[in-house]
């Protein structure tokens, strides 16, 4: 099974003292993506965040339609559309719309939401997000397979008469990607059939339990597991020197900071919020780059990429906040060879 790497990211139109993605502007980061397909990248994954301060991408479908006019090969996907913000029936035509525009190359990850500044700007309590969160899942299904016209009603939606258009071009529907951290939500999207999206922040080790967390559903389900349906994300910090690992912290660790700021700080909390573990105690932004991050020169990376590998990992998403067109070549030139066409050992390196 040979492995795969992807982006993750986003363009930011107003970068402002805090570089939180690839400090490329819209234009720039199509450029990038470009780029990314031209190296053999697989898939590039975009985010969407809210009222931050410093221009995160929000319109992120806005954004992946775009992309899908610049692109030919590689697969787009959001990581993660925040299900609750929006209308469930609208979302379906508009995922439908990027699945026509794209020629059936969009990946359809979801979240629930985890920031307390975005659930505070919209008037949403976080208690509700998983409720509102399952009942638009099973709405957005119902909207991509339904083939005559249909009603809903419940406290929160009512929909008439309705269909869904245009149709999606991947059958059922575009894969669904669940952002998913703590053992009952890995648990869930195994359940559910979905693909799994993992964070960038927790350590390799966190990663390799938490893949055999959803394995293990799986093999109770009787489904065979396949790792390229476990997207992990890893911060990507290609140093070549002292210096440049010493620059990469620094920018790192403003991100770090920042989101977890957005996350946990009281003023932006609800009534009901209670931070999210993986947001908390985190420890020093150097120490967590070094414990989960690829990181370094060339070998370093390969080294870094080798431990994930062992641990069941085959689909890399990497984020590069110095948005380096360098750094995105030397990465596909030097270290993606060393991981092409391997085969047979994907389900024994998750035992």
């Amino acid at each position: 099974m040979t492995m795969k790497f992807g982006l993750f990211g986003g363009a930011q139109a107003v970068p402002g003292e805090v570089v939180t993605e690839a400090a490329l502007g819209y234009h720039e980061y199509g450029e990038y993506i470009q780029a990314a397909e031209k190296h053999g990248y697989s898939s590039a994954w975009l985010v969407e965040h809210h009222f931050t301060g410093f221009s995160q991408l929000s319109a992120t479908l806005n954004y992946i339609s775009y992309l899908s006019g610049l692109t030919s090969k590689i697969r787009l996907g959001s990581a993660v559309v925040v299900v609750p913000w929006h209308n469930p029936i609208l979302l379906a035509e508009q995922v439908a719309t990027i699945d026509q525009l794209s020629r059936g190359r969009y990946d359809f990850g979801i979240g629930r939401g985890y920031r307390a500044n975005e659930f505070h700007g919209f008037g949403l309590e976080m208690a509700d997000a998983q409720e509102i969160f399952e009942e638009s899942i099973a709405l957005l299904k119902r909207s991509f397979t339904e083939t005559e016209r249909w009603s809903y009603k419940s406290d929160r939606y009512q929909f008439n008469d309705i269909i869904v258009e245009p149709p999606v071009v991947q059958q059922p529907h575009p894969p669904m990607w669940i952002g998913a951290a703590s053992e009952n939500s890995v648990r869930g999207a195994a359940r559910n059939g979905n693909n799994l999206l993992l964070a960038q922040v927790p350590t390799f080790e966190t990663i390799g339990e938490t893949v055999a967390i959803y394995r293990d559903e799986l093999d109770k389900m009787g489904v065979e597991f396949d790792a390229t349906r476990v997207a992990v994300t890893r911060g990507l910090m290609v140093a070549n020197n002292d210096n440049e690992r010493a620059e990469a912290h620094v920018l790192r660790g403003k991100f770090l900071t920042e989101v977890q700021s957005l996350a946990t700080d009281p003023k932006f909390q609800s009534k009901t919020f209670v931070p999210a573990e993986r947001h908390k105690n985190r420890g020093n932004p150097t120490d967590v780059s070094e414990a989960g991050a690829i990181l370094g020169s060339s070998e370093e990376m390969i080294e870094r990429v080798e431990k994930l590998y062992e641990l069941g990992v085959r689909n890399i998403l990497l984020h590069d906040l110095s948005g380096s067109f360098d750094a995105l070549q030397q990465f596909a030139e030097e270290v993606m060879p060393h991981f092409e066409g391997r085969e047979g050992d994907a389900v024994q390196a998750a035992e």
